[in-house]
């Protein structure tokens, strides 16, 4: 879904933001779900080594945020309105997790993503529910 040009612009466009905090990369693909990795680090990690629920839901919301920008186009103004997430299994300690946002719904204002994330294996480790908000600029 995610070009390479639309993902040069989100990774360059990241600095200083929570995306980088948490180690986040937008990756270009050929299918239909909007892909952002994330690396498992001490600032995604909970005490007990495994990543926090709170960084899964911070990671589906940007998949879903660079989905919707895709969809609508790079000048629009995209806010995550709702997200509520389970999480289904414990992550590894290392390596990444991955976000797939998968487009349910896209209105003219408002986008429905369903976001499973997945550990390197494929496992899914939590899957969520993001609504954003989306506002398309007028450029008369």
């Amino acid at each position: 879904m995610l070009t390479n040009q639309e993902c040069e612009a989100m990774n360059s466009f990241k600095k200083d933001t929570l995306m980088a905090a948490l180690g986040m990369t937008f990756v270009p693909t050929d299918d239909d779900c909007a892909v952002v990795e994330m690396l498992i680090s001490t600032a995604t990690r909970q005490h007990m080594g495994i990543v926090h629920g709170g960084a899964y839901l911070a990671l589906a919301e940007t998949a879903a945020g660079a989905g919707s920008l895709h969809v609508a186009g790079m000048d629009a103004k995209v806010c995550g309105i709702q997200v509520s997430g389970n999480h289904v299994m414990m992550s590894p300690t290392e390596g990444k997790v991955i976000g797939y946002a998968t487009l349910v719904s896209a209105g003219h204002t408002i986008h429905v993503w369903n976001v499973d994330v997945k550990d390197e294996g494929g496992n899914v480790l939590s899957t969520a529910r993001v609504v954003n908000r989306v506002q398309i600029e007028n450029k008369e």
